[in-house]
């Protein structure tokens, strides 16, 4: 397995780099609170999944990707959601999280 920085790093300039094709393209219209979903929704998902298969750490990595997802999907649908109810859900995930993992461990 690679290590997290690595592939966080690669996760970060691809998605950076998508965001620059699809704005500079014309694709969709820049909103500056948008780019934080294009940074930290790649990343969330990257995290979640490192530390769902990573022996070391799992519950931190866990745990900051479901933030970074909650960020993401709080800047992405401001719009339509207020990030509060996005905030509240993220809690509750957090907590089911925390208490899914320490229930496999003991």
């Amino acid at each position: 397995m690679i290590r997290y920085g690595v592939g966080a790093l690669a996760i970060l300039a691809s998605s950076i780099g998508t965001a620059l094709i699809v704005y500079g393209g014309g694709f969709i219209e820049f909103d500056i609170v948008n780019t934080l979903s294009w940074i930290f929704g790649p990343l969330g998902a990257y995290t979640l999944v490192y530390g769902v298969l990573s022996e070391k750490d799992s519950v931190f990595y866990s745990i900051w990707g479901v933030i970074m997802l909650g960020v993401a999907v709080s800047s992405a649908f401001y719009k339509l959601i207020n990030p509060l109810v996005v905030l509240g859900i993220l809690v509750i995930i957090v907590v089911m999280l925390g208490l899914v993992i320490k229930g496999v461990r003991e």
